[in-house]
């Protein structure tokens, strides 16, 4: 099992380290720019950093393949002699931390990639595989250790904001296209042939990390299960999952950041590791590493809101005015649209803005559009916005 799981962790290490180089060679090729040759020296030094990574981590897999074997009896025994009393408890916060997890998961890589805000069932089946291993091979004396789940966190965690945050600007268009035709309606820009490779390696790196990390989760509620009658625990699970499912809503209703959402879920983790002083500071270290990824201010001049459905990003463009982000993807934008503001600009688009929400004035006049302001106060409201972007073709980003 551990043998297993160890190559398709070194696959997810290999698209790991091969994504960011290919990001920005392959955005640059797709707006026919070349690399200059201080970019041709940074990705040549990359290459090489990245060479001795994969060495080094094959290297250190086969030599602690023994320790996490070693790692997973002993988690296996510890959940063997939990109490039966505390069996059925056990099954509720196991099950309920799945689905809790799963939620979380799914909401925080839709924060960071277009993809993953409009197709959330990739992220869903992800985690749905994860566990359906982890529940099919619950069985097997020899399992996964829990804390790795936390270390591919983690590793999910540092990859993706670094993709997103730490390229140069410009240089990771390629990760934020859809390879389908649906982006035409969504406002994403259309994946050019060289780029679907960028973005499909993406999809397998992030589908692999996540179900690798719902994987021992899934055999701690199997093997949780496995300690009653199928179908008591059956019962049980299903009474963690809507527990988990509740919980979601709850700290999402509440404007929650991820940090509260994986915090709350590492500790409940934390709970069910091993009791052996190794096992608890490596897994409560990679918590605390994995929560300083998510709370480091990767983008300070976005003010980032956690709304019960998406992230939202408020920003300010060159013209000092507001700009807001849903899920990473343009929103609105502000616009000074006074009489003053319009003469003193040399930029023939905001004439058009302005007479293009001017519309209704010049139908109605400006007294009837003053009634019909005061009755309807979100009329305001869409006259000092743009609407999304695809709306209309002045509006367009």
């Amino acid at each position: 099992m551990i043998r297993s799981f160890r190559r398709l962790l070194t696959i997810a290490f290999l698209g790991s380290v091969v994504l960011p180089p290919v990001a920005v060679i392959s955005s640059m090729h797709s707006v026919g720019q070349n690399l200059a040759p201080g970019g041709k020296l940074k990705i040549a030094c990359y290459c090489l950093l990245a060479a001795a990574s994969v060495l080094g981590f094959l290297a250190s897999a086969r030599k602690f393949e023994p320790s996490l074997v070693q790692e997973s009896l002993h988690q296996g025994e510890f959940l063997d002699l939990l109490r039966s009393s505390l069996v059925p408890l056990g099954i509720v916060i196991a099950a309920g931390l799945s689905l809790f997890l799963e939620l979380a998961m799914i909401r925080w890589q839709a924060s960071m990639f277009e993809f993953f805000a409009f197709y959330k069932n990739f992220g869903l089946l992800a985690c749905f595989a994860g566990l359906g291993i982890g529940y099919a091979t619950a069985r097997h004396r020899e399992g996964v250790p829990l804390c790795l789940s936390i270390v591919l966190f983690a590793w999910q965690f540092a990859l993706l904001t670094f993709l997103r945050y730490g390229l140069p600007f410009g240089q990771s268009s390629s990760l934020e296209v859809i390879p389908f035709r649906e982006q035409l309606n969504m406002g994403v820009d259309a994946a050019k042939p060289t780029q679907m490779a960028v973005i499909y390696l993406l999809l397998i790196v992030v589908f692999l990390l996540t179900a690798l990390a719902f994987l021992p989760i899934g055999q701690l509620c199997g093997r949780l299960m496995d300690h009653t009658r199928q179908l008591k625990a059956y019962g049980l699970n299903l009474f963690g999952s809507l527990l988990g499912v509740v919980l979601m809503f709850v700290v999402s209703s509440l404007w929650t950041p991820p940090v509260i959402w994986f915090g709350l879920s590492f500790l409940t983790l934390i709970f069910f590791v091993v009791r052996r002083s190794k096992s608890l500071f490596f897994a409560f270290s990679f918590s605390v590493l994995a929560l300083l990824i998510l709370a480091w201010p990767s983008n300070p001049l976005w003010n980032r809101i956690y709304s019960p459905y998406q992230l939202l990003e408020l920003g300010y463009g060159d013209n000092g005015l507001l700009r807001i982000r849903a899920a990473g993807h343009y929103y609105q934008r502000v616009h000074n649209l006074s009489s003053v503001a319009v003469r003193a600009t040399t930029d023939p688009k905001l004439l058009r803005i302005r007479n293009y929400y001017e519309l209704p004035y010049r139908i109605a006049g400006d007294g009837g559009m003053s009634q019909s302001l005061a009755r309807d106060p979100a009329m305001t409201w869409r006259l000092l916005f743009v609407p999304e972007r695809g709306t209309c073709a002045c509006c367009r980003k």
